[in-house]
């Protein structure tokens, strides 16, 4: 076995993995969460997805200065790790291999799961759930495991597939003049005492869930051919385009059902009443489609976070995870490492039955490390000014500043919001210390 990594990826690759990773289930099952944040105010909701678009755009600006800087396979580990030195970074790479990957692959294979048996007509059956959940995420992590670019060719077909049901409910929403949208005008929105911006910002983690992922392309850097070209094109491209299709896609719906109706019906209904059953049944293979892609997406990346720690010496038993497989080119044994974790995940959902607790805790905790790249920016412009840089982020210092005052603000949203998650997250990343001590 070898322990480096090989560029086999080109751009189509790295855009698919920003937009196949995006694009995954958050946008399925977070909406009604999103209309009940704001109160069922559809300005409010869709506010808060433009300002969550801003912010996303914004920072992906400033990541892909730095990623184009530092193409190193580990992404934000090994951006930190330049900048803040080894401590810091590997606590980050300690919460996305403990807390973020593992709970984020076990969510999106539950819901995978969840909108297969829809497509299948099988409701509340939980021995079937819990089969296709378990399933999908060992076929997928195999399938990563034992070839050699399946899973980043695979990503980029999912990708492709994924896009259409959300363009066609656009469309078809836009266009839509049926009943619906007379019924849905009869039904009247909360009226709420919390005033515009409370309820924007109350919205603003749920989207930023659905929004996240994209900073992950970076993790697999050592796998691109041209990291400094491809990298920062691959985020700021997937970013602007998955904004614009959020935003649009919450418009179409709103132009047919009213927020109650809409978090009533969810986006399957609203599916069967926009395309009828033979034309909705199209539209769910789409989604199970864009949640597979999710899944394979985070697999990939995944693993590419503990070899990267052991890499560097960082990890415990790095000599033993940072092996390479000759055959497949993958780190092996960080890949079972993060199945396993994983499957743990899993298991803890289904006993708590605590399913969307999975995705809060994560998406609290990664947007500080986010900040921490942002203003890592401007640290390393200080301190290396003659680093190599083929992309330079527009506007310096205005972008990063908005970067992190972006950052903050789902921060302190994450606090309000979610405030013992944000704590739990907090606490199981602080006890990476004890490991690091240890090496």
């Amino acid at each position: 076995m070898s322990t480096k990594l090989k560029g086999q990826y080109g751009f189509p690759v790295a855009v698919s993995m920003v937009v196949g990773i995006v694009i995954g289930i958050g946008i399925f099952f977070k909406t009604s969460q999103i209309l009940l944040a704001t109160d069922l105010n559809s300005d409010a909701s869709i506010a808060a997805w433009v300002l969550g678009g801003i912010i996303s755009i914004i920072s992906g600006l400033t990541v892909a200065e730095v990623g184009a800087a530092i193409p190193e396979t580990g992404g934000m580990f090994a951006w930190i790790r330049k900048i803040y030195g080894d401590k810091l970074a590997f606590l980050v790479g300690w919460a996305q291999t403990t807390i973020y990957n593992p709970a984020l692959i076990a969510l999106i294979s539950y819901y995978f799961a969840y909108f297969t048996m829809q497509l299948l007509g099988i409701t509340d059956d939980k021995t079937i759930h819990i089969f296709i959940s378990f399933s999908a995420m060992i076929f997928v992590y195999l399938l990563n495991i034992y070839t050699k670019n399946v899973g980043g060719k695979l990503q980029t077909i999912v990708t492709i597939a994924k896009i259409i049901p959300l363009v066609l409910i656009i469309i078809f929403g836009f266009l839509c003049t049926s009943p619906v949208t007379i019924e849905a005008t009869q039904n009247t929105v909360l009226i709420s005492n919390k005033s515009f911006f409370l309820l924007v910002g109350t919205a603003l983690l749920p989207i930023m869930f659905a929004l996240d992922g994209w900073i992950y392309v970076g993790t697999i850097a050592g796998d691109l051919k041209n990291p400094k070209r491809d990298l920062p094109k691959a985020i700021i491209i997937g970013i602007a385009f998955i904004s614009a299709i959020y935003i649009l896609l919450n418009l179409a719906l709103f132009n047919v059902y009213s927020p109650d109706v809409l978090v009533e019906k969810g986006i399957f209904g609203a599916a069967n009443e926009i395309f009828g059953e033979i034309g909705s049944k199209f539209i769910y293979v789409g989604i199970v489609i864009s949640a597979f892609g999710g899944l394979n997406g985070f697999t990939l990346v995944s693993t590419r976070v503990p070899y990267s720690l052991a890499d560097e010496n960082l990890f415990p038993k790095s000599d033993y995870f940072k092996k390479i497989e000759d055959k497949t080119g993958q780190p092996l044994r960080s890949s079972f490492l993060m199945m396993a974790l994983s499957l743990a995940y899993l298991v803890a959902m289904f006993v708590s039955g605590e399913v969307d607790a999975f995705g809060d805790v994560p998406i609290a905790l990664i947007w500080v490390f986010y900040t921490l790249v942002f203003v890592g920016l401007i640290i390393l412009r200080k301190k290396q000014p003659d680093l190599e840089r083929p992309y330079t982020v527009p506007f310096y210092p205005v972008v990063p500043i908005l970067a992190i005052i972006g950052g903050l603000t789902v921060g302190i949203s994450a606090l309000i919001s979610q405030p013992w998650y944000f704590v739990l997250s907090i606490a199981v990343t602080l006890t990476g210390l004890f490991f690091y001590k240890q090496k």
